[in-house]
């Protein structure tokens, strides 16, 4: 932010957009008690059958639904308006009693341009009156000053572009709509932004190298933040699908665990639960980025990811053990199942699935002693189970289903020829 931006700063188009926010956020109110006392109720209460018990009804409930996520966006800008005016004005007050704290000591900050400042004298000697006594300031003095108005500025840019940036954000989570993206104003909404960018970045890092305080701290800020929208939508579009893929089966690969901290599986089995349900609320965003980052991740499904790790497992097998915990958008889980079902079939065999072959998978999954994650269409079907209108989407259109792994005289597995200890005795 530009100093005379900040110094001679008027706020009267920002109060009045404050104002009409607030009494939008009055009307939806309104509009909010109504649709759920007198539309929704109504609706709950009626002897309804046919399509009006589910079509109709359903309308009603997404209806209701809508004007309540309404009132929570209008609500949530207001404050974050509200805030971000608070924070501008202090800062503005703070500036002005920095410059006049220079004035004592002759000094005064000149805008520049292009978010640039200079530091000079206020009253040049040679153009004082004749008699007059300067005050006198010292190089210190100058570099004080100088670096109070730089912080500042700095305080006031940082309130200003991240309060643009959650605005936009919220904006984004709903394409058609309003989203239910609510916060109690600019920090909160900024400080789940701004955590999700330093989550992010320990997913770029080789799994191999990660240490056990890095992966405590990720587990920490998921567990914290998995359920809230802007924070999933952030994490999850700062790192490539694939990335967030090998990341994860490089941590829970059995065989890289060696000579780790025992603690170090025990963190792993929690990312397995925590990363699921944060990419599950990261796809319940509409923004562009997200759709083009689920376009990706069903893409990436049929092929292998090119890692060490695992066995170097396919799209699909890490993904859906990751997908075990969350509550995933419906025509993602839609399209996911039908590129994983299509590829099943392709790939299996009479007698022989491509799943349960265990030298084809490595050890994915941290939940239940039977179950080492080999077959991505067991991940596939909890996640379904954990929407119902999702799975009712998918089983209601014709499918050829075919449940992989079910031949029971397919039982070799080189890794418990070997000894290799499953992912749920590692975290036991």
């Amino acid at each position: 932010m530009d100093l005379d931006s900040l110094r001679f700063a008027n706020f009267s188009d920002l109060d009045a957009a404050i104002t009409d926010w607030e009494q939008m956020v009055t009307k939806l109110k309104v509009l909010q008690d109504d649709a759920k006392d007198a539309l929704k109720a109504k609706s709950d209460k009626a002897n309804w059958a046919g399509e009006n018990a589910t079509v109709t009804r359903a309308f009603v409930d997404k209806t209701a639904g809508e004007f309540a996520d309404a009132h929570t966006q209008a609500e949530t800008i207001t404050k974050i308006l509200t805030d971000t005016r608070g924070e501008l004005v202090g800062y503005r007050a703070q500036l002005d009693a920095a410059i006049h704290r220079g004035v004592q000591k002759n000094l005064t900050a000149l805008d520049t341009g292009e978010g640039s400042f200079t530091v000079t004298m206020n009253i040049h000697p040679d153009r004082a009156a004749k008699g007059t006594t300067l005050p006198e300031h010292t190089q210190q003095d100058v570099d004080a000053f100088r670096d109070e108005i730089q912080n500042i500025l700095k305080k006031a840019t940082e309130s200003d572009t991240s309060a643009a940036k959650v605005l936009t954000l919220i904006v984004d989570q709903a394409k058609y709509g309003f989203s239910d993206a609510g916060y109690s104003g600019r920090d909160s909404a900024a400080k789940a932004v701004a955590e999700a960018e330093k989550a992010a970045k320990i997913l770029t890092k080789d799994p191999h190298d990660v240490t056990l305080t890095e992966l405590n701290t990720l587990n920490t800020t998921l567990a914290a933040y998995k359920n809230d929208p802007l924070f999933a939508e952030r994490f999850a579009t700062q790192v490539e699908p694939k990335k967030i893929l090998e990341f994860y089966a490089g941590v829970a690969d059995p065989y890289q665990g060696f000579g780790r901290d025992p603690k170090f599986f025990e963190q792993a089995k929690q990312l397995q639960k925590n990363l699921g349900i944060t990419l599950g609320t990261a796809t319940l965003s509409d923004s562009d980025k997200m759709q083009g980052w689920e376009e990706k991740m069903v893409k990436l499904g049929p092929d292998r990811l090119g890692i060490d790790d695992a066995n170097d497992p396919t799209g699909f097998g890490v993904m859906s053990n990751l997908m075990r915990f969350g509550d995933y958008d419906d025509q993602f889980l839609n399209d996911y199942g039908d590129k994983l079902i299509a590829y099943d079939k392709e790939r299996n065999v009479k007698d022989m699935s491509p799943w349960v072959n265990n030298w084809n998978q490595g050890d994915l999954n941290f939940y239940g002693k039977n179950d080492r994650g080999r077959d991505p269409m067991t991940g596939f079907l909890e996640a379904l189970g954990h929407n119902p209108d999702a799975s009712t989407q998918f089983f209601a259109n014709p499918r050829e289903l075919h449940q992989a792994g079910e031949n029971p005289q397919v039982t070799w597995s080189r890794r418990e020829a070997e000894g290799v200890p499953s992912l749920y005795e590692l975290a036991s």
